[in-house]
């Protein structure tokens, strides 16, 4: 237990624990933040629930069509039942004996089977792979993307970003840290957390705010010691201060070495500055290069400034579009889609309108439960080759559909035949109708144990959520 002392008076918090504890003599008092019918068990049943209702499109397509081909065969079956013995009078027995079978033949079972067959089966061994997929709709669109829009910070990168520089302005190194800690003590940002850890590691005490407000998009701002206080990027900054020659060159060099560099000011004049590095994940290169190599261009959207997207971008190999705000995001959404079939990968609420407006969203597994709600997809594993198996794994559902079309639709064709020129009987068109269904059933089931040959994901999900405040 760390620094923990447990009292009648003082809340519990689990947060602050680092090991299991005993309580003895000690009253605790226990705040319930969710209902069981809210946890992430609960939630995740309820999307799987949604995705069972939600139909592809190649389904959709399917069903029209069976609404039509159903009267038409028993339309054919019907006049070949009757045409040949009223017109050309042949024996009744024989045309209703092959109008019956060509009614068991012509039934759309199988073909109605393959497309919800084949999409259960995906997203049943995407779960496996922790890979939430919310519908059919999305497990087809998500191979068809033509190209994937990534956020930065808690996507390609860990989300864990350490301080790595403090430049007093006014002050001290621990009068910066003290300041911008209690401005941002209300926020489970990042960048936040980054800069609260290192006031905790430094032992800086940080002093209590008030009247705490995130500015999305540009930082965070807070009543501290009676004045208002912001701590934003120096882009904001900028709009309301003017920086020396040399704190501007200082700013520069930081975000040239992939730093972020935050401001603390009061509007008027900045106290200090703190660069920020969070590092990329290490599946994110290999990821990139397998979706290249799928044929899908990449581009990383960032808020952070130019000189820091291009430092990460170069490092990950992708393209990258920085220094956006939300609304900015979805100008450049709009923009891909002009170009064909957009994804967009996302872990923050900054983030939840861009994934709703592009063709698939997909959310990291530990961000915030606004995204995972907006996006039609979720990496529980919080891993980015999740995207390239997401793609995989589509295609591969879309192939083992096209699969069952044929085998359901090339039966019927043959035996069709076969029945009008009198080559099969009753009990063979009852062994096609039901080999047909059998056939294309056990081809879908073989997609359960898709993912087998992949080794840099586990199997068991371990599914992570959180709450982060808009920055």
């Amino acid at each position: 237990v760390d620094n923990l002392n447990l009292s009648e008076t003082q809340p519990f918090c689990p947060s602050k624990l680092s090991a299991p504890l005993i309580n003895t003599d000690g009253v605790l008092t226990v705040r319930v933040d969710k209902t069981a019918s809210d946890n992430t068990i609960a939630r995740i049943i309820h999307l799987v629930e949604e995705a069972e209702g939600s139909k592809a499109q190649t389904a959709r397509f399917i069903d029209r069509f069976s609404r039509v081909y159903t009267p038409l065969v028993v339309l054919v079956a019907g006049l070949v039942t009757v045409v040949p013995p009223l017109l050309f009078g042949q024996a009744w027995h024989e045309w209703l004996y092959k109008g019956l079978a060509l009614l068991l033949i012509g039934c759309p079972c199988a073909l109605v089977l393959s497309v919800p067959a084949a999409i259960t089966s995906g997203i049943s061994a995407g779960t496996r792979r922790g890979l939430l997929i919310k519908g059919g709709a999305a497990l087809e669109s998500i191979g068809t993307v033509n190209t994937i829009a990534f956020d930065k910070t808690g996507t390609l990168t860990v989300g864990k970003p350490r301080v790595t520089d403090v430049q007093p302005v006014n002050g001290t190194r621990r009068d910066v840290l003290r300041l911008a800690a209690a401005v941002e003590s209300g926020s489970s940002h990042p960048l936040a957390q980054a800069i609260l850890k290192a006031a905790q590691d430094e032992q800086v005490p940080v002093p209590p705010a008030q009247d705490a407000q995130a500015l999305a998009g540009r930082g965070v701002s807070a009543k501290v010691e009676g004045r208002t206080l912001l701590v934003s990027s120096p882009r904001h900054a900028a709009e309301q201060l003017t920086f020396t020659a040399r704190q501007a060159e200082q700013i520069a060099a930081y975000e040239s070495e992939g730093k972020t560099a935050v401001v603390l000011h009061d509007g008027q004049a900045p106290l200090g500055l703190l660069a920020v590095r969070d590092e990329p994940r290490d599946d994110a290169r290999a990821a990139l290069a397998e979706l290249r190599a799928l044929g899908i261009d990449t581009v990383m959207l960032t808020g952070d400034n130019a000189r820091t997207g291009q430092a990460i971008a170069r490092g990950l190999g992708i393209a990258v579009q920085a220094e956006l705000l939300p609304e900015d995001k979805l100008k450049v959404i709009d923009s891909l889609k002009a170009q064909g079939s957009v994804a967009m990968v996302g872990d923050g609420i900054n983030d939840a309108p861009a994934l709703a407006r592009a063709d698939v969203g997909i959310a990291m597994g530990g961000g915030t439960d606004v995204a995972l709600e907006t996006a039609d997809a979720a990496l529980l594993q919080g891993k980015v080759t999740g995207v390239t198996e997401l793609v995989q794994l589509s295609r591969a559902t879309m192939n083992n559909i096209r699969q069952n079309i044929f085998f359901a639709l090339g039966l019927k064709a043959v035996f069709l035949v076969t029945t009008l020129l009198g080559y099969t009987n009753l009990w063979m068109a009852i062994l096609a109708d039901t080999g047909a269904t059998a056939i294309v059933t056990a081809n879908a089931l073989r997609l359960l144990g898709w993912g087998r040959h992949l080794n840099h994901l586990p199997t068991t999900p371990q599914p992570v959520i959180q709450t982060q405040v808009a920055r």
